[in-house]
């Protein structure tokens, strides 16, 4: 239960994060940053893609230990 908590706050943490990231990068694009806006970019499909593997990975887990339903929160 103790990682399926885990998973779940980091997950939300990294969603939290990947919106400022895009907001991040529509900032640095209208200032003509496009170096920035690119990095900025990357990020936010590194940390969305992330938080997206660590929750299907949990309820993969929680499939393979036959729970019924997977237990994030």
């Amino acid at each position: 239960m103790k990682l399926n908590l885990f998973v779940a706050w980091s997950a939300y943490a990294l969603a939290l994060a990947s919106i400022l990231l895009i907001a991040l990068t529509i900032v640095a694009a209208g200032y003509g940053f496009s170096g920035w806006a690119l990095v900025a970019a990357l990020g936010a499909v590194v940390a969305l893609g992330a938080a997206f593997g660590m929750m299907a990975g949990t309820v993969r887990r929680d499939h393979r230990r036959h729970y019924d339903t997977p237990h994030l929160f």
